[in-house]
């Protein structure tokens, strides 16, 4: 393998997470928003794969029981999701379908060129729709939240614009939102159903209309407030208290709160807010805001402070997370980083992820920490444990998620682990103390809480263009990443006594269904393999697992797609060579028209494969590694002459290269399709 292959494929990004149990959801497609557990330790991912909602059920042993779908012809996306009294699934989110799907719904469903939000209840076994409705009116709405009180009220909260979005005459705010000539004003909103949705117990708004327009004048006339609800939660009595984030000078709050005034500018820069309302929505018990102040200048001030996570203790006390990037967000003595993270620039800071708990009546901060470094930082979720242990997940940076248990105190970290971007950072939930966490592509890594230790999965992504969405190709090039893995010093491959990759390194061995897996490289945070040809046709799903000195991993659940296009790449640009068998480079570009030689992995099981493992001969024997399936290249939406795609001579077998001749403009265009399948956009210099 040639030094630049080796050298690329040892940069890809190393992790030290923990040790926990990997399946991914079935979303190739998609994204998964949200993770729900069942009394019995079923889990429930929801997500949008090819554009409609997603729902994939894993058991108490992890395995994939049941995938179900439903949708219109347009977009819809769930945003949120929870069991109701009766066991079934509440899925809400936002739809501009047409033709979603209604049944039996609360609401008569008006044609609208607006997209609304939806509210969906489920049959968990069937997956068969017990009632669905849409939620909104004449403005955009979105349903970013839904929970359950102990009696089974059903409770749901987002943003709307639409100033006809149905209000119960005794409700807390009964104006707000709207569509103006100048603007949209958006407004959060609080509803209440009954156990079954087919009661609106109450609804109101909750938001303010005004903005702190800094700069005076006539610039000020498109600045309004907006007030965007993330987070709910509903105790026994049925006092809900919801979180998020406005712009709005006059959001209402209550006197003696944490903090009175929103330290907000302009459309940029707002703060985060929490509100309790009594329990018919009618009025408050009160309501703060929590953030920093707006940074940069008078004509473009900026501010991110956005609450994503919310939760109440036994005691009544609330806690949230979520993000910012104000140096002077409040924090407490005592508290674990009491201090910003990141560098305090004048434009475009960074943000760290915090985490605050309040008193019962928001009077007083239990405590408050920043939780971030130099990269950009951000909380998603999280969820108590008996003890009011907090743990929490998120991503840092652009390559890594997290989770991370904090004292209830939050004055220490009790745990604290990294996992892939794709592998975590979207939700996680404790139950029956097995702690489970959703990463957006669908990833659920599960163990038990007070074990986390061991060889282990953590993600799979494809080598060349990861992350992926928890699907290989027979023969695609693949990176693992979890725990003790391997030895603490990364090794490279090694050729078997058949002149192949060999598939034992360093006493690590790389199992797909059984079939070992030849091994490019192997470190203890990660390491590299071609999948087995012999998955091919095997099922729908393989199982993953590392064999090592130290022990074995659990098996990790991946779906099986027949092929899946990856470019080698260094940035956007492609890994090629020139005609005249130069690298191609900014310093060296390729000239319009001329041949190019580019190289890709994913082209699935192949006419007469060679062995796993093999290296390729020179392309003398037209029948042996010839790709099974079309290949083309596509410059915009036109194809491209190609001229050679097979084996690449000298190389491992599964490394597939492609000549293609050059149009007569160059740019970022480009597009491998194998199949019916594409990669990522690339580009050649």
């Amino acid at each position: 393998m040639p030094v630049f292959l080796i050298a690329l494929l040892l940069l890809l990004p190393t992790i030290t997470p923990a040790a926990l149990q990997l399946t991914y959801a079935n979303l190739p497609s998609g994204q998964a928003c949200c993770l729900v557990p069942d009394p019995q330790g079923n889990l429930y991912v929801v997500g949008i794969d090819h554009s409609n909602v997603s729902v994939t059920k894993l058991d108490v042993a992890h395995r994939i029981v049941a995938t179900f779908q439903f949708g219109g012809g347009g977009d819809d996306q769930p945003l949120a999701a929870a069991l109701d009294a009766q066991g079934n699934l509440l899925i809400a989110g936002q739809t501009n379908s047409t033709d979603f799907p209604l049944r039996n719904p609360l609401f008569p469903s008006v044609a609208t060129p607006f997209p609304s939000g939806f509210l969906s209840r489920l049959d968990p076994v069937t997956g068969q729709l017990l009632s669905s409705t849409r939620i909104g009116g004449n403005g955009t709405t979105s349903i970013q939240a839904v929970t359950v009180d102990p009696t089974g009220n059903i409770y749901v909260a987002g943003s709307t614009t639409a100033a006809n979005f149905p209000i119960t005459p005794d409700a807390f705010q009964k104006t707000g939102a709207m569509i103006t000539s100048f603007g949209s004003i958006p407004f959060g909103f609080v509803m209440k159903l009954s156990p079954t949705g087919d009661r609106l117990l109450y609804s109101t708004f909750l938001g303010g209309a005004t903005a702190n327009c800094i700069v005076g004048g006539s610039r000020c006339i498109n600045k309004f407030g907006f007030t965007f609800i993330n987070a709910i939660v509903a105790d026994r009595n049925g006092i809900v208290t919801v979180a998020g984030f406005t712009n709005a000078s006059d959001f209402p709050v209550t006197p003696g709160v944490v903090q009175s005034v929103c330290r907000c500018a302009d459309n940029a820069a707002h703060n985060g807010f929490i509100t309790q309302l009594n329990s018919t929505g009618s009025g408050l018990r009160w309501s703060t805001f929590l953030g920093g102040s707006p940074y940069g200048t008078t004509n473009a001030p900026q501010g991110i402070n956005i609450i994503k996570a919310l939760a109440q203790d036994p005691n009544g006390n609330i806690l949230v997370a979520g993000y910012t990037n104000a140096y002077d967000f409040p924090t407490t003595r005592g508290a674990l980083q009491p201090q910003f993270g990141g560098e305090l620039l004048a434009f475009n800071r960074i943000t760290d992820g915090f985490l605050a708990k309040l008193n019962p009546t928001a009077t007083a901060l239990v405590f408050s920490t920043f939780l971030g470094g130099p990269a950009a930082d951000q909380i998603n979720h999280l969820q108590l444990d008996p003890q009011s242990n907090i743990w929490i997940t998120g991503i840092t940076g652009t390559s890594n998620s997290f989770f991370a248990l904090v004292a209830a105190d939050g004055s220490r970290l009790l745990a604290n682990q990294s996992a892939p971007a794709s592998a975590a950072g979207q939700a996680i939930n404790l139950s029956s103390n097995l702690l489970s966490i959703l990463g957006p592509s669908g990833a659920v890594l599960r163990a038990p809480a007070a074990q986390l230790s061991g060889v282990s999965i953590l993600g799979l992504a494809g080598s060349f263009e990861g992350p992926s969405k928890g699907q290989i190709a027979p023969g695609e090039f693949v990176s693992l990443y979890g725990n003790l893995l391997g030895p603490a010093t990364g090794v490279g491959a090694a050729l078997d006594g058949n002149g192949r990759i060999a598939n034992q390194l360093a006493g690590t061995q790389v199992l797909f269904n059984g079939i070992p897996a030849p091994l490019l490289y192997v470190s203890e945070g990660q390491l590299n393999a071609l999948v087995p040809y012999g998955i091919s046709g095997t099922a729908a799903t393989v199982s993953v697992q590392v064999n090592t000195s130290a022990g074995n991993s659990l098996p990790a659940t991946v779906h099986v797609a027949v092929t899946q296009p990856q470019v080698l790449r260094n940035g956007s640009k492609a890994l090629a060579f020139n005609q005249d068998g130069t690298l191609n480079s900014l310093a060296d570009p390729a000239a319009p028209g001329s041949v190019v030689t580019i190289f890709a992995s994913g082209g699935g099981l192949p006419r007469n494969p060679l062995p796993d493992g093999s290296l390729a001969g020179p392309p003398t024997l037209p029948t042996v590694g010839v790709p099974a399936f079309p290949v083309a290249v596509l410059y915009g939406d036109r194809s491209v002459e190609v001229l050679y795609a097979g084996t690449a001579p000298g190389l491992v077998a599964n490394l597939l290269q492609v000549n293609l001749r050059l149009p007569s403009r160059l740019g970022d265009g480009f597009r491998l399709l194998i199949g019916d399948q594409f990669s990522e956009y690339f580009g050649i210099h």
